[in-house]
C-alpha cells in the first residue's frame, strides 16, 4: 500500500498542478500590427502600484505598420529591457538587466489592450475565449467571462488595472508637469 501511494503520489501532485493552471488565462491574440496607427516615439511615465508598492519606470514607444518596439528604462535612463512585436511575434530581447516576472506576450497583451481601436481588438479576439466590452467608463478585457483587466483614461493618459496581476499601471506622457498630470490622470 505504502508503494502504491509512492507511485501516485507524482501524478497527483501533476495533476494537481494542471487543474491550477487549467483556470488560468492563455495569452490574448494580438491585433494585427497595421490595424494601430503609426506613431512617432513617445515617451512615458509608467507608474506600477501593487499593494503598498509604486514603482516608476520610463517607457519609450515606437510603432509603425511592421513592428512595435518598447523600451523600459529605470528613472536614471538605465535601459531595463526591450520588448519587440513584429511578424515574429512578441520576444524580449537580450541584454535586459533583469529577468522579468512576464513573459513577452503578457507585456504585448497589457499595450494592445491600451493602445489599439476596440474594433481591432475586438476581431483579434473572435473566435477565443476572449472579449472585450467597451462603454463610457471604460475597455473591460474577459477571458471566459472572467474579468482580467480594465482600462480607463484618455489617450494621453490609461490606466490599466490588471485584476488578474494584481496591479494598477498609470501611463502618463513623460513631459507631463506634475500640476498637468494631476488633471489628465486620476490620482495615483
Amino acid at each position: 500500500m505504502r508503494r502504491s501511494l509512492l507511485f501516485r503520489a507524482p501524478l497527483i501532485a501533476a495533476l494537481a498542478l494542471l487543474i491550477g493552471c487549467a483556470g488560468r488565462p492563455v495569452d490574448a491574440p494580438l491585433p494585427d500590427l497595421a490595424a494601430l496607427p503609426e506613431m512617432g516615439t513617445r515617451m512615458q511615465r509608467l507608474t506600477f502600484h501593487q499593494q503598498d508598492q509604486r514603482h516608476e519606470l520610463i517607457g519609450v514607444l515606437r510603432h509603425d505598420a511592421r513592428s512595435l518596439r518598447l523600451a523600459l528604462l529605470s528613472p536614471q535612463g538605465q535601459r531595463l529591457l526591450t520588448l519587440v512585436q513584429d511578424d515574429q511575434g512578441a520576444r524580449l530581447l537580450a541584454g535586459a538587466s533583469f529577468d522579468p516576472p512576464f513573459s513577452a506576450e503578457w507585456l504585448a497583451n497589457r499595450l494592445a489592450w491600451g493602445l489599439w481601436p476596440s474594433s481591432a481588438l475586438t476581431q483579434a479576439f473572435g473566435g477565443t475565449g476572449w472579449s472585450l466590452e467597451e462603454n463610457d467608463e471604460g475597455r473591460t478585457i474577459r477571458y471566459r467571462n472572467q474579468v482580467i483587466a480594465h482600462v480607463t483614461g484618455s489617450a494621453e493618459c490609461r490606466i490599466i488595472d490588471d485584476f488578474e496581476g494584481d496591479y494598477r499601471l498609470t501611463i502618463a506622457p513623460l513631459d507631463d508637469a506634475t500640476e498637468r498630470t494631476a488633471t489628465t490622470c486620476p490620482a495615483d
